[in-house]
């Protein structure tokens, strides 16, 4: 009889302990497909591998876990938005890690304020900070990082005539490009001139021909990655001066960059949240447990996707027991030092929701991205 009531007692513990046991969901709503698949499916991948991690190191206590569900936006507005209006309806949703366009990640802060969801964004648009308190932005605005660039295109390389070349219809590259040229001309930089081009096109060749006959000593390249490496590759065919000093930003941490552009894009420059390989303990655990995932080297993507997983789990967990979305977008606005694997290695929101964690600068070197020399 003792056996049978220990037994019993025994089973209404365990079953009291699994009642108690809480599930944390959130959407990881990145782009598999289309135009920003380069960002989204590795950002996915990142942030994918973090939380399986977070789980199995029992992060959030006993019985508890991070449940994630991917859905691909396929850089696409009617999807993105589509995907929105299905998971802000799930009560269980404490947010939505996406979408990774900026240019549509405006209007799906608008829905999450509207539906009271946290949206934690992948650009760096402030438009979602400007819809309410339920969006966040995870990198950090052009403000924040040009200056990372534009030191160093300075101080170090000692350029004083530039010229740039940015995507002219879509909003993120244009401001990246006039961000870039304000912040050189307020420090003594003579821009020469500021090119457009379009996101469709290939044929940079009247461009390169009229840009090789210059006398710049930089070249700032705004546009994707695959697209910069073509830019970069006619610019040489043309017979650019080897000394123009030719640098972009972070959309040029991509393979895609390198591929396109072989050897035509050694020696130039980039922004970076990323150095490859990691540059601490925890980071070297990423690229070695990434690869081991994936068959492949985990990117600048890769690597933010696996950030901002650990600062939404830190926030998760700083809520509080029963997280509600109230008190969860709460703990997360109000993120500090949380550790990560890209710029300076600490997370931190100011007390305007901006993200601060550092940048690097790249270069290429053998067809490898690594930390520029200062």
């Amino acid at each position: 009889m003792k056996r049978v009531i220990l037994k019993t007692a025994l089973a209404i513990v365990a079953t009291t302990a699994a009642a108690q046991a809480e599930d944390y969901k959130i959407v990881i709503l990145q782009s598999q497909t289309g135009a920003a698949a380069f960002i989204g499916a590795p950002l996915s991948e990142g942030a994918r591998l973090a939380a399986d991690e977070l789980n199995e190191a029992g992060f959030f206590g006993e019985g508890n876990k991070l449940v994630y569900e991917a859905a691909d936006d396929a850089t696409d507005r009617t999807q993105t938005m589509s995907l929105m209006t299905r998971y802000t309806a799930d009560p269980d949703v404490l947010t939505i890690m996406g979408p990774t366009s900026s240019a549509v990640a405006g209007s799906a802060a608008q829905m999450a304020q509207e539906r009271e969801t946290h949206l934690f964004a992948t650009g760096n648009s402030t438009e979602v900070l400007d819809a309410g308190k339920w969006g966040s932005i995870f990198t950090q605005p052009y403000y924040v990082t040009t200056p990372a660039i534009g030191d160093y295109a300075i101080e170090t390389l000692g350029v004083t005539k530039c010229v740039t070349i940015g995507i002219k219809e879509v909003e993120a590259y244009v401001a990246l490009t006039r961000d870039f040229e304000e912040y050189m001309t307020e420090n003594g930089v003579e821009l020469l001139s500021s090119e457009g081009v379009s996101v469709n096109d290939s044929d940079f060749s009247s461009l390169a021909t009229k840009l090789a006959g210059g006398d710049q000593d930089c070249i700032y390249i705004s546009a994707p990655g695959a697209q910069g490496g073509n830019i970069v590759l006619q610019l040489k065919q043309a017979g650019l001066d080897p000394s123009v000093k030719i640098m972009g930003h972070t959309a040029f941490a991509s393979a895609a960059y390198v591929e396109k552009g072989g050897g035509a894009v050694e020696g130039t420059y980039l922004m970076s949240d990323w150095v490859p390989g990691g540059s601490s303990e925890m980071g070297k655990e990423f690229a070695a447990h990434y690869q081991e995932t994936y068959g492949k080297e985990a990117d600048n993507w890769a690597a933010i996707g696996y950030s901002a997983m650990h600062v939404l789990a830190n926030a998760m967990k700083a809520a509080g027991p029963n997280p509600t979305r109230e008190s969860f977008n709460a703990a997360v606005n109000d993120v500090r030092d949380v550790e990560i694997v890209i710029g300076d290695l600490s997370f931190s929101y100011d007390d305007e929701r901006v993200p601060h964690y550092g940048m690097n600068v790249l270069t290429v070197e053998d067809g490898e991205f690594v930390l520029a020399p200062k």
